[in-house]
């Protein structure tokens, strides 16, 4: 029903941002780590939106960037997760890193997601290797080419005393600012200074 929402930034909340659409807030659910979550009220905003009817809610979910809304929808396919969960699990890891992982059927990696157990990753691979596959050669999907450097960077901040969410979270909105960072001193440096200001 809804493909994007453009406005400014009316309030950020643990759970949600409200942006300002003509008059007219709209509170949209948005993950934890989310990079809009650094812009300061009044300041432009957009989301991809995917729009939740249930029995008892009408909920706004919204994504910084269209691949990660479509991989949200993909998520949700598999029985046993829901928009709550799939909203958590890409706060904690990007698509690109959640479709390595599903295409090397690495249950380890995706074990470690939020509300994610063995047995739930196990039906991830087998539900959606298939058609995660057939998006990554069509291109509607980017494999992590830098898993392994986000992985590093986020070990770094762990050891410099960041909880292993803020670590995830702190980089992941480093790399989408800046994404000519291509060393773990200089994702970790950027990190650190921002958290200064």
């Amino acid at each position: 029903m809804y493909e994007y929402v453009c406005g400014s930034l009316a309030g950020i909340f643990p759970d949600a941002a409200v942006v300002d659409v003509s008059g007219i807030g709209l509170r949209i659910q948005i993950s934890k780590s989310c990079p809009s979550r650094a812009l300061k009220t009044g300041e432009k905003v957009k989301f991809w939106i995917e729009f939740v009817v249930r029995e008892d809610s009408h909920t706004l979910y919204g994504f910084s960037n269209k691949e990660d809304r479509d991989f949200f929808r993909l998520l949700q396919q598999v029985g046993g997760i829901g928009p709550k969960l799939a909203l958590n699990v890409l706060g904690q890891s990007s698509s690109g890193e959640i479709a390595d992982g599903i295409l090397q059927k690495n249950t380890k990696v995706l074990s470690s997601l939020p509300g994610v157990g063995k047995k739930l990753a196990e039906r991830i691979i087998i539900e959606l290797h298939e058609r995660v596959g057939a998006l990554v050669q069509s291109g509607s999907i980017q494999l992590s080419t830098n898993t392994e450097l986000l992985r590093q960077a986020i070990q770094a901040l762990q050891t410099l005393g960041l909880s292993a969410s803020d670590a995830r979270s702190a980089v992941l909105t480093a790399q989408q600012k800046k994404p000519e960072l291509n060393s773990v001193e200089k994702l970790v440096q950027y990190t650190l200074t921002q958290r200064k200001k």
